[in-house]
């Protein structure tokens, strides 16, 4: 696949993105601002809570399939139909081992009712999770970018139904795993058509030997899990659901803006493993994707934090306390934003170059400042010492990244030029939203004389050059 049919491919996949995903963030909000921060804090606590240990769906079976289907794709008859019946026994046994891990937390017999359905709901996600990494495997990434936005294309759909009904928490959980259900099952059949029927069955002697390969990327899987959802789960467990759910709100920003990495990085996955013996197209690629990550993320985070108020306005029954902790939380968390977009493109190559080993490593430091700053400041400074230990976390894993590119992998060089003009860039931005925010324009023609500022900073900073090269 050349360059510019790559570049197609993450733009419909951005494209498809960028047009549901801010939808379904509205309607999010109103149905926050609907039930109330506590109802919502439960519900978001639950969730995350199910979130730590989604690895129990899948045990690195995605990104091991997409790995090893990308450089030897004659193996999905083998592969697929005996990690497909394996993936169905794990989203059974998934809510029962979660819904005992809630009775040891102490949960209400209400709130393991709701985990055990959210536990349903992640392991609908896995499973068409498990389906695309077989369309990213192939290169078929025009399907796979369907995919990553139907569920939520569905879910607005059965919202806008409750919102002429019956809105509370408790439809909106069921909305949701309705949506994964009807999901999974579109792209079971997508696949099915794509490569014809392929009768699921269960061979200990093909099954064994990957899950021993795919274990580096379960752990990949949990650390993530935890690094982020660690936080919200501390939160209802040592401030309390209100706080809880503020904190909710201002990561659901960025989780709206890191849809974008996760969208992008995994066809940059699935890049990578396709040339896994060609050091110096993973050096061409990982030269493209530091540019394709970063260079959108860093206008993002920026205009945040000048303008991140204004992302709150949908929340009429707030007080101005929660709303004034909402804001602070958000403009910390993009700072975390800002540096994992510059760094995280060196670790989804580690992890696609059989470096993953150390990719789990830098994770678990990670989740260990995490966690640690986490215990001493929540009592203190509630959400927003979740949002300060995400920066700090962020930092050192972005750290370790570089570091080990530039110590330990030597056939890849770190991008520094790239690397430099990209700090440049958002340096010269902040320098104009600043200058901006002086006058008495208002803040959104600001935002966009901003906007064509940076689009020349981009092209004088040579970055269209960059990605084309």
């Amino acid at each position: 696949m050349k360059i510019k049919n790559l570049l197609a491919n993450i733009s419909l996949a951005v494209l498809l993105n960028a047009l549901v995903k801010p939808v379904w963030v509205l309607v999010e909000i109103i149905v926050q601002n609907e039930v109330g921060h506590k109802d919502w804090g439960m519900y978001a606590g639950l969730l995350s809570f199910a979130f730590l240990f989604i690895t129990l769906t899948d045990l690195g079976v995605n990104q091991f399939l997409t790995k090893t289907l990308a450089s030897t794709p004659e193996r999905i008859r083998e592969l697929y139909p005996n990690f497909l019946s394996f993936k169905l026994i794990l989203l059974v046994a998934y809510p029962l081992l979660m819904v005992g891990a809630g009775m040891v937390m102490g949960y209400t017999s209400e709130e393991l009712f709701f985990l055990a359905l959210l536990c349903l709901v992640w392991g609908g996600h896995q499973m068409t999770q498990f389906f695309r990494s077989n369309f990213q495997a192939m290169q078929r990434f025009r399907i796979d970018s369907i995919a990553s936005v139907l569920d939520r294309v569905i879910l607005l759909v059965l919202v806008g139904l409750l919102f002429l009904t019956r809105l509370d928490i408790a439809s909106f959980v069921y909305a949701r795993l309705i949506a994964a259900g009807l999901t999974m099952l579109i792209f079971f059949i997508v696949l099915s058509r794509l490569y014809g029927w392929l009768k699921p069955r269960l061979e200990a002697k093909v099954i064994l030997p990957s899950l021993r390969m795919s274990i580096p990327f379960a752990l990949i899987t949990v650390l993530n899990s935890v690094h982020d959802k660690v936080d919200q789960v501390m939160l209802k467990a040592l401030a309390g659901n209100v706080e809880t759910g503020l904190y909710a709100a201002a990561y659901r920003w960025m989780d709206v803006f890191g849809m974008y990495l996760w969208t992008v990085l995994a066809i940059f996955f699935a890049r990578f493993a396709l040339y896994l013996a060609d050091k110096k197209m993973q050096a061409k690629l990982l030269r493209m994707g530091q540019v394709v990550t970063a260079l959108p993320m860093i206008f993002v985070c920026v205009f945040v934090f000048f303008y991140g108020e204004k992302l709150f306005w949908l929340y009429t029954d707030s007080t101005p306390g929660q709303l004034v902790t909402m804001e602070k939380s958000l403009k910390i968390l993009f700072a975390a934003t800002l540096v994992h977009s510059l760094f995280v493109i060196y670790g989804t190559l580690l992890s696609a170059a059989n470096h993953e080993r150390f990719v789990n490593i830098a994770i678990t430091i990670g989740i260990i400042v995490n966690v640690g700053l986490n215990y001493f400041l929540i009592p203190i400074l509630g959400a927003q010492a979740a949002a300060l230990s995400t920066v700090a976390s962020y930092t050192l894993m972005s750290l370790c990244y570089m570091g080990y590119m530039q110590l330990r992998v030597d056939e890849i060089p770190v991008p520094w030029s790239r690397l430099l003009k990209l700090i440049l860039a958002a340096g010269l931005l902040y320098g104009c939203f600043f200058l901006l925010a002086k006058t008495a324009l208002p803040w959104y023609v600001n935002t966009a004389l901003a906007g064509v500022v940076y689009a020349g900073i981009g092209l004088g900073l040579g970055f269209l050059k960059d990605v084309r090269e």
